[in-house]
């Protein structure tokens, strides 16, 4: 009897997850793989240019402590609302020059200010109270993109497979170059 009831309960939970999972069986993606060699990997990002498709935003934040901004370049896909935070016990202010211009006013500890970045490219983050400080928010039209490990390393993964323009980005200046992403496997990109 109990072998009975044990058959029963989990030919549904089978049957579930067969549905859920054949839909996916015919996708392949692949990943692109490389080093990029720059003094100081935390401010250097690696994206796929553009993918078919249509990508949805998620919300990100970039804080500000010790008159730094954090991260130095906070990647975003086209749509993301970003959180701007003031760590500091002083007053801040955060702008945006670029793509996407716009100012938030400024604002003491505590307080947070949002912006939606819905235009692709690159936008210089400032702050008009402290002028050295900086920073980037790449508005990407997809989020296929990484971020550089402390050597170097990086990669994007599950990309469709294709042709495409990968960009190495740093502090303001990128290299691109072309590379063809197989069904299964991994691609090396060298810059």
């Amino acid at each position: 009897m109990t072998k009975r009831i044990r058959d029963v309960s989990v030919a549904p939970v089978l049957m579930i997850l067969a549905v859920l999972l054949v839909p996916f069986a015919g996708l392949k993606a692949g990943d692109i793989v490389g080093t990029l060699a720059v003094a100081k990997p935390d401010q250097a990002v690696v994206y796929v240019e553009t993918v078919a498709g249509t990508f949805r935003a998620e919300r990100a934040k970039m804080n500000q402590q010790n008159k730094v901004f954090s991260p130095y370049v906070l990647p975003v896909v086209k749509g993301t609302a970003v959180e701007f935070h003031n760590s500091d016990e002083l007053q801040h202010n955060v702008f945006g020059v670029g793509a996407d211009e716009f100012n938030l006013g400024n604002w003491t500890k505590g307080i947070v200010r949002e912006h939606t970045f819905n235009k692709p490219g690159e936008v210089s983050i400032l702050c008009n109270v402290h002028p050295e400080m900086e920073a980037y928010v790449l508005v990407l039209q997809n989020p296929y993109f990484s971020r550089l490990e402390n050597d170097g390393k990086f990669r994007i993964a599950n990309v469709p497979p294709g042709e495409y323009v990968v960009k190495a980005w740093y502090r303001g200046k990128a290299k691109k170059q072309t590379v063809k992403v197989p069904a299964t496997g991994s691609v090396t990109a060298s810059f």
